[in-house]
């Protein structure tokens, strides 16, 4: 999530693993996300998927298609020197209504390969 911040300003920091209704617009939360067992001989690893939603207002729709597009692009090629994985790759950016009719829902669906 620092990444989201250091690389997409337009957010002002507003980047979470939950929000709340009272979160400002537009805001980051960190979506669902899964793994699946991808080891081999003598290493252990895992293919990791990890959706970031976007949420902004439903009177900007392309505002939010142009904050989800930054998002993607801070996101895909990094990686984290801390732990052994490949950089991130995006594998989806979806934009849409939020069934709540007030919001714009972006998602950005990001995969890496992580050893250890």
């Amino acid at each position: 999530m620092d990444r989201i911040i250091a690389q997409v300003p337009e957010f002002d920091g507003r980047v979470y693993d939950k929000a709340t209704e009272t979160t400002p617009m537009p805001y980051v939360t960190l979506g669902p996300s899964w793994w699946v067992d991808d080891s081999a001989d003598c290493i252990t690893a895992r293919a990791q998927t990890v959706q970031v939603d976007v949420w902004g207002s439903n009177s900007n729709k392309g505002a939010v298609e142009d904050l989800t597009d930054d998002v993607a692009a801070a996101l895909n090629g990094w990686s984290d020197e801390v732990i052994a994985m490949h950089p991130l790759r995006v594998t989806l950016v979806r934009v849409m209504d939020d069934p709540d009719g007030v919001s714009i829902h972006g998602l950005v669906q990001v995969e890496a390969e992580v050893e250890g």
